[in-house]
C-alpha cells in the first residue's frame, strides 16, 4: 500500500444539480460514517482489514481486504480517513488483494436516489496498473434476504503526477449517479478491479441522497413564494 504516485481522474458521471439532503449513510450509522470516520481508529498511518470485517460503521468488507489510511499518509477527502481498496496482507488466497466493502441502506420502491463518492490513486513499489478501476453496485435486497442487481457502474482513474514525500497531496474527484430503488433495503457495494497489486483505487466521502420529486419540489418552491407573499405584504 505505500505510496509514490498520486492519480487524477478520467471519466465517469458528474454530479447533477439536485437539492441538498441528508445522507443517509450518515444519518444510520453516524455522523462521518460514509466518510469511514467512526469509530476513530486512532491509527497514524493505516490497518488492513480482511474480509467479513464490520470494525468500519456502516460498512463490511466484502472480499479480500482493504485499507483503513490515516491522512498522515495522504490527504483525504473529507475527515481524517478514507480506503486503499486493495488491502496490504498477503495471507490470503486472493492476494494481492482485491477488495470491497459495502453497505446497506433503508429505501422506498420506486423513489430516485443520488450517491455520490470521491475517488483518487497512487501507484506503488514500482507497480504500474494504471488506469485504477472500481465497480459500484446497486442491488436491492428483498424480504428474503435475496440480492437482485440492478445497476452497475465503473470508475477509472488515470495517473498523471509523481510523488513520494509522505503526506501525498492527493487530487479528489467527485463521481456520481442516480438510481431508482425497488425494495425496502439497497446494498451499495465498492469493488476493486485492480488485481495484479496492492495499489487500489483510494474511497472517500460516500453520500447517499432521496432525490425529491418534482412534483414536491416545485410545492415547496411555491409554499416558499407564497410565505415571502405574505411577509411583504405585511
Amino acid at each position: 500500500m505505500k505510496h509514490t504516485l498520486c492519480l487524477p481522474v478520467v471519466g465517469f458521471l458528474c454530479c447533477a444539480p439536485f437539492a441538498s439532503a441528508a445522507n443517509i449513510i450518515d444519518s444510520i450509522y453516524g455522523i462521518g460514517a460514509g466518510s469511514f470516520e467512526i469509530p476513530d481508529p486512532n491509527i497514524t498511518d493505516y490497518d488492513t482489514f480482511t474480509a467479513g470485517s464490520t470494525a468500519m460503521a456502516g460498512w463490511t468488507v466484502g472480499q479480500a481486504s482493504i485499507d483503513w489510511v490515516h491522512q498522515s499518509i495522504w490527504t483525504s477527502s473529507n475527515g481524517k480517513y478514507s480506503l486503499d481498496m486493495n488491502g496490504t496482507d498477503f495471507t490470503g488466497p486472493d492476494a494481492p488483494e482485491v477488495g470491497s466493502v459495502y453497505t446497506v441502506i433503508p429505501t422506498t420502491a420506486g423513489s430516485t436516489y443520488l450517491i455520490s463518492f470521491d475517488v483518487s490513486g497512487y501507484l506503488s513499489y514500482g507497480n504500474s496498473t494504471n488506469p485504477k478501476e472500481m465497480d459500484v453496485s446497486v442491488e436491492a435486497v428483498n424480504i428474503s434476504n435475496m440480492l437482485t442487481e440492478i445497476h452497475r457502474e465503473q470508475v477509472l482513474y488515470t495517473s498523471t503526477y509523481t510523488g513520494s514525500v509522505t503526506p501525498l497531496l492527493l487530487d479528489w474527484s467527485t463521481r456520481s449517479f442516480t438510481f431508482i430503488a425497488t425494495e425496502a433495503n439497497t446494498r451499495i457495494t465498492f469493488i476493486s478491479k485492480v488485481t495484479n497489486n496492492t495499489s487500489g483505487m483510494i474511497l472517500d466521502n460516500v453520500s447517499v441522497e432521496l432525490v425529491p420529486e418534482p412534483g414536491s419540489a416545485a410545492l415547496l418552491g411555491a409554499a416558499g413564494l407564497m410565505l415571502l407573499g405574505r411577509r411583504s405584504r405585511r
